[in-house]
């Protein structure tokens, strides 16, 4: 097998529809929105078919590596080994269990914990959510949103441009954004979806905020995309049982983790 560079998404989409749910960020990468911040890494055989597909995100601060599968673990830690070459000195990942030696010695890797991949299986369960104070957030809710995760969810991964695709929705309190709900990637292309930057101020939180704004952005979704998913911490079953009850289920385990070298430019 061969090392390549992968630089066409219609050879990618096949490998990665096998386990749709588990790449649904991968999925909405390969759209023009995201596809310039990408870059694939697969092992080709002779038969001209990808039998394991790694991506670095780059259009964030720090890099993310995906390197997630759910049939062929040997493949892809193979592939990593060759792949670890080609990375920054800095990046965080997200890696299936047991991917973690693959990637050597040359950085120190930080553990952010077990998470788990859960996909929206019941859109029958959102109508029983209120959410009549629901409100769709666009461009000129920008700084505000920043503030306000500042204050509810500080070092979470927001991009503003996010905010073009019309899929961010909030609960005001007193004038305030009291909870907020978006995506980290929106595909009408690829007709998926995983939301992300769910977040309640503290002196709202256990009032069910968060499940009217997932619910509502959910609906929102479903008029462009056919899939549905998000991360959360393995840890938090609050927000697991959260989205449980809006009609989510667990897909797959993975780890996060934060890689530095210790190197500088």
């Amino acid at each position: 097998m061969t090392l390549v560079h992968v630089s066409d998404p219609r050879a990618i989409e096949p490998f990665l529809r096998r386990e749709t749910a588990l790449h649904l960020y991968e999925l909405g990468d390969l759209d023009p929105f995201f596809w310039p911040y990408t870059r694939w890494f697969g092992w080709h055989p002779a038969q001209g078919e990808l039998s394991a597909l790694a991506l670095l995100y780059t259009g964030s601060a720090t890099p993310t590596l995906l390197a997630l599968e759910g049939r062929d673990l040997a493949s892809l830690a193979r592939l990593l080994e060759q792949v670890r070459v080609h990375l920054p000195a800095r990046f965080h990942a997200h890696l299936s269990p047991g991917l973690l030696p693959c990637l050597g010695s040359r950085w120190v890797a930080k553990h952010g914990g077990p998470h788990v991949k859960m996909l929206h299986r019941e859109p029958g369960a959102l109508a029983a959510v209120g959410v009549g104070d629901v409100e769709p957030l666009g461009r000129a809710a920008c700084g505000e949103l920043l503030e306000f995760y500042a204050q509810a969810y500080p070092g979470n991964w927001f991009d503003p441009r996010m905010l073009d695709t019309g899929q961010y929705f909030g609960i005001r309190r007193n004038g305030a954004l009291a909870c907020v709900a978006g995506v980290h990637v929106c595909s009408p292309r690829y007709r998926v979806a995983v939301i992300g930057n769910v977040a309640t101020a503290p002196s709202w939180r256990k009032q069910g905020l968060a499940r009217r704004v997932a619910a509502r952005l959910c609906q929102s979704l479903y008029t462009s995309v056919d899939s549905i998913g998000l991360n959360v911490h393995a840890a938090n079953r609050a927000a697991i049982a959260c989205y449980r009850s809006l009609g989510f289920s667990e897909v797959a385990p993975y780890d996060e983790y934060s890689f530095d070298s210790g190197q500088r430019p």
